[in-house]
């Protein structure tokens, strides 16, 4: 979908929970916010092989390892959705209070889709009575979370599945 053709408005855009009918458009969100070649996406900070090992190709066999290893009773998903373009999606693992991720498609660069992916995940973390958020943010999204009221805490290495090592940013936010 190429979203200049539909020129959205913010208000057009959905957030609500992810479903399992949603695992190929959030894999895609996430490979094509990885891979893109954009200033402030993570092609600028992170070499070929990290990104690689960070989000490989979308294809079957990882929509069903997706599918495998998500769990709904400890991970709270929220998808933003533009008609049917999953066009960002934002998650925490609720035991250890945990942002897990936060990506926005590329295309829904600027919508305010990651603040509204955000704004939504605390709002279910609070309801779950979390009080803090942490998060490993990639190098580039520092920012972002920063804006967003995150608190940078060190320098740290994420582990991959992979098992490569790549450099991030500790980060919480009290709810």
């Amino acid at each position: 979908m190429n979203l200049d053709e539909h020129s959205p408005e913010p208000s057009e855009i959905v957030v609500r929970a992810a479903t399992v009918a949603d695992a190929q458009g959030v894999l895609e969100a996430h490979f094509a916010a990885v891979h893109s070649a954009a200033a402030h996406y993570p092609a600028k900070f992170y070499d070929d092989e990290t990104l690689d090992d960070w989000s490989p190709i979308v294809d079957e066999q990882r929509v069903q390892n997706f599918l495998a290893t998500w769990k709904p009773d400890q991970e709270v998903m929220h998808v933003a959705c533009l008609d049917d373009f999953v066009c960002g999606f934002a998650s925490i693992y609720v035991p250890s209070s945990e942002l897990r991720a936060c990506y926005v498609h590329p295309e829904a660069t600027g919508l305010g889709v990651g603040g509204r992916l955000l704004s939504s995940l605390e709002g279910a973390a609070r309801e779950l009575r979390l009080g803090w958020l942490t998060l490993d943010a990639s190098l580039n999204a520092e920012n972002f979370y920063n804006a967003m009221g995150y608190q940078s805490d060190s320098i740290a290495r994420h582990l991959l599945p992979t098992g490569r090592h790549m450099n991030c940013v500790r980060m919480y936010k009290f709810l």
